[in-house]
Formats: structure tokens, sequence, C-alpha cells
């Protein structure tokens, strides 16, 4: 009875150590931790990591039919498609800032460049951290402030720019009709997504936004600062 009850007892207890073992090595195979012949292992179920958004240190240039100095410091086009940019007022009174119509033209031969950017939409003032939309901003006399545009390819055929590109803002501002076209397509997207009942249609509203901003573009193609044989076909 003693050695049938021993034998039960150590039976058992094989039992429990090789449990151990194999739960050990299921957790093994999922920790990403574990070195396998001195490399880590694979990490699983990750999503890769967006590149953050470089900052430039640019030159101010003259907004187009303002007194007002702007320049692009930063483009996130990963996942937000922002662009901010710095407003400097060196004049002695308030100045009324609006992007409708301005557009950003990459640093570069235009023979081989990425698309440009046109500003579509409200802005944000970030500076304040406030998420508050608005389509026009008074900048204080004497005072630089930075403010978040939302921007949109607008060359269909160029590939597409990234964080590294640096971007100076046209000389004029697309003419009142392509601006205007391309104002209303955008408010009629994100229009679309609130009846929805999105909580954000603007952000829900981009892909849509983005293939109205190309359509109306290549309707009727106006040439644009920064063109070059990539444009010889328009």
């Amino acid at each position: 009875m003693q050695t049938n009850s021993l034998r039960n007892f150590l039976s058992l207890a094989v039992s429990f150590f090789v449990l151990v073992g194999i739960i050990g090595v299921a957790a093994a195979d999922v920790d990403d931790d574990i070195i396998w012949d001195g490399e880590r292992a694979p990490i699983r179920n990750q999503q890769p990591t967006p590149p953050k958004p470089v900052r430039h240190d640019t030159k101010f240039s003259r907004v187009p039919d303002s007194k007002l100095q702007i320049r692009a410091i930063e483009y996130d086009g990963s996942t937000n498609v922002i662009l901010k940019v710095q407003l400097k007022n060196t004049e002695k009174s308030a100045m009324k800032f609006s992007a409708t119509g301005l557009y950003f033209v990459p640093e570069g031969d235009p023979d081989s460049a990425p698309q440009r950017l046109g500003a579509v939409g409200p802005m944000q003032l970030t500076a304040a951290n406030s998420k508050k939309e608005a389509q026009s901003i008074d900048v204080p006399a004497g005072q630089t402030i930075e403010v978040a545009l939302d921007v949109f390819c607008i060359d269909s055929h160029r590939s597409s720019p990234s964080s590294q590109n640096v971007f100076n803002v046209g000389n004029k501002r697309m003419p009142k009709e392509l601006a205007s076209k391309i104002e209303t397509s955008a408010d009629l997207a994100v229009s679309a997504e609130r009846r929805k009942g999105n909580t954000a249609p603007r952000p829900a509203a981009k892909s849509a936004i983005q293939s109205e901003v190309w359509k109306s573009r290549d309707a009727k193609w106006i040439e644009l600062d920064g063109e070059g044989v990539q444009e010889s076909t328009k």
C-alpha cells in the first residue's frame, strides 16, 4: 500500500512539473523580451510606429495679400495630415489671418518633388492647445503665434510628401474659383459624416476631402508655384 501511494505521489509530482514546463514554454513564446540564439524574439501583433514629425527651422515669408509673415515648421502626414505654421505680425496693430487658398511648395527640384499641400478648412491655435475650429484669427501686434492647418495633397500624379520635406508658402493664393470649389467640397464631405452621427466628422471625412481636392484640381488645371516637368502633360 505504501509503495502504491509513493508511486502515485511521484506520478503526480512528475505530471505537475511537466505541466509547469509547458506553461513556461508557452509564456516564453509570447514574451517580447526572450532571446533566441542571441536574437530578440519577434514581437507579435504590433502595429508599425508612424514616423514622428520633424521640426524645421525655416525662414519667414510674406503671407500673400497680407503684411503678416508665415513659415511652415512641421508636417505630420502619417495620420493627422496637419501642417504647423508660425504667423508673425511685425505691425503695430492686430491683423487678421485666413488660410483659405494658401498652398505650400516642397523645397527641392520640382521635376522630382512630392506633392504640394493646400490648406483646406479651419485651423487650430496650437499654442493654447485649443481644439476650437476657426476660419480666421487675429494675430496680435508684435507677436508670433503657432497654428495647425488641415492640409491636403494637390498633385495626384506626384508622390506623397513625408515629414522630412520642408515646405514654403506659395507666392500667391490659389485662384478664388478653385479655392472656393475645394472648400465647398470639403464642407459637404464633413456634413455627410455629421449626418451619419460621427462625433468627429472632420477627421472622418479626410479621405473624402482628399479625393475631392484631387478631383477639383484635375478638372481644370491651373499653374501654381513649384511646377515642373511632372506637370507638362496637364
